[in-house]
Order: C-alpha cells, then sequence, then structure tokens
C-alpha cells in the first residue's frame, strides 16, 4: 500500500470524528486527484485501502455523524472514504443520507450517479447525473455519465452529444476521449474516431484499453496487419483479460491465414 495514501486515509478519518467534514473531503479529494491521471466515472477502485483494517476507525465515524443528522457534508464525507475504500454499496447507502438532508448540492447527485452506473443501475444514474447537470452545467463528469449511460441503453447517438460536451469542459480527459472514439466506432464514425484514439495516445499512452480502441479501428477499416502490430504490442504488455479483445484479434488471424494462433485464442476463450 502507497505509505502517503494510507497516512491520507487515516487523517480524513480523524477528521470525519471531529466533525472537520470540509477538511475530511478535501483530503480524499486529494488522493483521488494525486493517482488518477484523469478523473472518469469507469475508473474502478485502485487505491488499495483496506476497509476492514480501519474497520473501528470508520465504525467511530459513522457513530459520530448520527449524532449530527442534519448535516449533509458528513454522510458525503463518509461516502467518500468507502469510495477510496473500495465499498460501493456502503457509499450508496451514506449518499442517500446525504441527500435526504440536501438536494441542492450538485455533488451529491452527481456522486449518487457514479455509484449507481458502477453498481450496474443505469437508469437510476441517468436520472442522478441529469438533476446534477441541472444544478451544474459545467459538471463535465456527469455529463460523461450521462453520454455513458445513453450507451449502455443502447441509445449510442443519444451519448455522443453529452461526450462532446464533456469533453469541451475537460479538454485533456483521455479517458472522455477513449470512450467516445469507441462510441464513434460502433456507429461507423471511423475516421473521428481514430483521430480521437490518436490524440489520447499522445496524452496517455500506457493503456491497454487505449491501444485496443485504436487496434479495433483499424480492424474495422480493414487495415489487418496494422491492426495486428498494435495487438501484438499490447500483448507484449501483458494484458488482463477484459484489456484487450480477443474476438477481433482471432479474426485478424483468421483473416491473414494465421489460423494456428487463432485456434489457441478460441481454445483460451472456451476455457473461461
Amino acid at each position: 500500500m502507497d505509505k502517503s495514501v494510507y497516512n491520507s486515509f487515516k487523517s480524513a478519518l480523524e477528521k470525519v470524528k471531529i466533525s472537520e467534514y470540509d477538511e475530511a473531503l478535501a483530503i480524499c479529494d486529494k488522493i483521488i486527484s494525486e493517482n488518477c491521471p484523469v478523473y472518469s466515472i469507469t475508473h474502478t477502485n485502485s487505491f488499495k485501502i483496506s476497509e476492514w483494517e480501519f474497520f473501528d476507525d470508520i465504525s467511530s465515524c459513522e457513530k459520530s455523524i448520527y449524532k449530527d443528522v442534519k448535516c449533509y457534508k458528513g454522510y458525503l464525507a463518509l461516502s467518500m472514504l468507502y469510495k477510496i475504500a473500495g465499498n460501493t454499496d456502503r457509499r450508496k447507502i451514506f449518499l442517500q443520507k446525504a441527500l435526504e438532508r440536501s438536494i441542492t448540492v450538485n455533488r451529491i447527485w452527481r456522486d449518487f450517479g457514479e455509484t449507481s452506473f458502477q453498481l450496474g443501475n443505469v437508469r437510476e444514474a441517468l436520472q442522478k447525473f441529469q438533476e446534477a447537470i441541472a444544478l451544474d452545467q459545467y459538471d463535465s463528469v456527469s455529463f460523461e455519465g450521462v453520454g455513458l449511460c445513453y450507451y449502455y441503453l443502447d441509445e449510442p447517438f443519444k451519448s455522443l452529444t453529452p461526450l462532446k460536451r464533456a469533453l469541451t469542459l475537460s479538454p485533456k480527459n483521455h479517458a472522455i476521449m477513449n470512450n467516445l472514439s469507441f462510441i464513434l466506432s460502433e456507429i461507423g464514425d471511423l475516421d473521428d474516431a481514430l483521430n480521437l484514439i490518436k490524440e489520447a495516445l499522445e496524452l496517455h499512452n500506457k493503456s491497454n484499453v487505449y491501444w485496443d480502441t485504436y487496434a479495433s479501428i483499424l480492424f474495422l477499416q480493414e487495415k489487418h496487419e496494422e491492426s495486428l502490430k498494435i495487438f501484438e504490442k499490447i500483448l507484449e504488455n501483458d494484458p488482463k483479460d477484459w484489456e484487450i479483445s480477443w474476438d477481433i484479434l482471432t479474426s485478424i488471424y483468421n483473416t491473414l491465414g494465421l489460423h494456428v494462433k487463432a485456434k489457441i485464442i478460441e481454445e483460451k476463450l472456451h476455457l473461461k
């Protein structure tokens, strides 16, 4: 575990215990900003904080907040502690409590939307993100959320406008670029998709997912040999299974007559 994250998390816990909620939120936000190159609702927890190691401290925080039931900030701060600890279900419980105490705070709606999205409740997430945008027209995270919700609700064309708005508000956010590029490729706008993923890779070239999007677009453009070179580059990076489009790679191997390699992948996928 990163020692600085560990110490910062402990500091946030102590601030909650003494009802210094703004300070706790500031510490949590700093943990996230310092450990995420760009913010996206698609990012999973990567802080490696063990909730059970801090079980007594978190329980104390909950008890202290219940004594101050009118304050939404305490519940919001506690929800952020659970976000960093990777407990999305508990995070949602305390966001609901925060929302019951204030419906005019953009951040609560946005965080609730993010939590619902990560739990797979896409329609609920869409409604929460829309409420957040009604309170703040410059909330790039909520615009990204609306766009991705529409995509997962099988409305890819409706996803484009909010995602483009999110990118306008956060022009260096390569995660949004990748998401938008992927959706553009799915609806057949391959040239714009290719330009966008290239821009994302110029900003951040360490992501297997971005390279996979690039390789997949090249495949759709029937540039099979170029696509294969990118896929082989991804394979050298020892990707996780979800970081590479195995079905497309198999198709490329078959198209180029590399049937043995295609068979190996097919057997690999069959065993999963």
